[in-house]
């Protein structure tokens, strides 16, 4: 079988399928749309789904099967769950042997030959390990993962611009990662090329930097409306983007607050009022304090005995080793 020609890499448009259009599916295949590439196809398991979908992509065909939808195109997108990934592949399998005319090239040449296609999930757990299947029935498996925080509406596609991806593929497999940096380019974003096994350190980054940073925002906003001040969107705003400008820019430098000081007293008195509210809480807190003394110790920023003394404070009753 044919590999990914040079035309793919650097050329007229490509024909993508979407297999499962979620918040991720939906919105990198509208942008391959809006950046001149065919959505051709689409297959999504449940009715509400089909629905999204075909309001999304009204020129697609809708798919009976994923090895339906995978052998519509040159580029399938999966954007399905991460453990789910693995048996999504298997099933579009079929639907990948590549046999008929080519898309352009003279005869005799590798442009003539039905070149294989590209099969990315879009996942920033996993590398191309789980696309497996995929790879035994002739497809370059890759990993496109949009770094940003997407809703599902439309305006994703103006998100992906200028966001960076974390891509992996498979070692020496240069066609892949050219039509890869293509797409990516293509959408407007950056390629941030991510070994296969960095996959899991490299989502945990985004994790803790990303869903974790909204699930303490939701958190900051609760207590404080408890607390009796109007507007804790309005209220805590201004010091939260300050304060995620200044950490990108500076570091541990920008850490400010009640363990920067070593301030034990004030980091007790708080663990204790929020294990009255909520234990889980007063964990995470007590987690962050330890996180945040170690730190800025490492940094030369908390002077060693008031790094200890924070995280004795922290820690003390809770059990931990």
């Amino acid at each position: 079988m044919a590999g990914i020609t040079a035309g793919m890499a650097a050329g007229p448009g490509l024909t993508v399928a979407v297999i499962g259009v979620g918040r991720a599916g939906s919105a990198l295949g509208a942008a391959l749309a809006a950046a001149g590439h065919e959505v051709r196809a689409y297959y999504v398991r449940s009715p509400a789904g089909r629905e999204r979908a075909a309001a999304r992509f009204p020129a697609a065909t809708a798919c009976a099967t994923p090895e339906q939808a995978a052998a519509a195109a040159e580029v399938i997108l999966l954007g399905v769950p991460d453990d789910l990934i693995e048996t999504v592949a298997a099933q579009a399998a079929p639907g990948l042997a590549r046999t008929g005319p080519a898309r352009s090239g003279p005869a005799g040449t590798d442009a003539a030959r039905s070149p294989s296609p590209l099969v990315a999930h879009l996942s920033g757990r996993h590398g191309i390990a789980p696309l497996a299947p995929a790879r035994a029935a002739g497809a370059h498996p890759a990993a496109i993962h949009p770094i940003m925080t997407l809703t599902g509406t439309p305006a994703d596609v103006d998100r992906l611009a200028g966001a960076t991806f974390g891509v992996t593929t498979a070692p020496g497999d240069e066609p892949a990662a050219a039509l890869v940096r293509r797409l990516v380019a293509d959408v407007g974003g950056r390629v941030a090329v991510v070994a296969e096994e960095q996959r899991a350190l490299y989502h945990a980054s985004l994790v803790l930097g990303g869903n974790f940073l909204a699930t303490l925002v939701t958190a900051a906003g609760r207590l404080i409306a408890e607390a009796g001040v109007p507007d804790p969107a309005g209220a805590l705003g201004p010091l939260l983007r300050a304060s995620l400008e200044n950490a990108l820019d500076a570091g541990e430098a920008a850490m400010t607050g009640p363990v920067r000081r070593g301030d034990v007293g004030t980091v007790t008195a708080q663990l204790d009022r929020l294990e009255r509210r909520d234990r889980h809480l007063a964990d995470a807190y007590a987690a962050l304090a330890v996180l945040t003394a170690d730190r800025l110790e490492q940094a030369g920023l908390l002077e060693p005995v008031a790094a200890a003394a924070v995280r004795a404070g922290a820690t003390d009753g809770r059990g931990w080793a």
